[in-house]
């Protein structure tokens, strides 16, 4: 399996796991403000099952998250920037008379225009 892919799935078990206990928890809290009546006793509970799924689920993706990404480079250069480019090494451009598709008007516009 993929580096963080099993942290990723727990973490998506967990979040509907906690939706058994969750949505019940705040309806019964939600009836009893309603209509005058005591809470049950098993609201409290479930509350407190569901929020704790809730938050393993968030530390589980965060972790899976952390996995896949703590070996990359940060700042990643865009390809543009690379000076290691095919394209921009001697021999394998284009022809001097003909424009670079990265100059082109279109995707890149000029510093005096107003366009984004």
């Amino acid at each position: 399996m993929k580096l963080g892919l099993k942290q990723y799935l727990a973490g998506l078990i967990l979040f509907f796991v906690s939706t058994l206990f969750l949505p019940g928890a705040v309806s019964d809290y939600a009836r009893a403000e309603s209509t005058g009546t005591p809470v049950p006793p098993t609201a409290l509970p479930y509350l407190l099952i569901g929020l704790a799924l809730i938050l393993a689920a968030a530390a589980c993706l965060g972790w899976g998250y952390w996995l896949t990404r703590r070996n990359r480079d940060p700042r990643r250069p865009h390809r543009e920037d690379d000076p290691d480019e095919p394209l921009l090494r001697p021999g394998y451009g284009p022809p001097p008379g003909q424009e670079t598709w990265r100059e082109h008007p279109l995707r890149r516009p000029e510093q005096g225009d107003q366009r984004p």
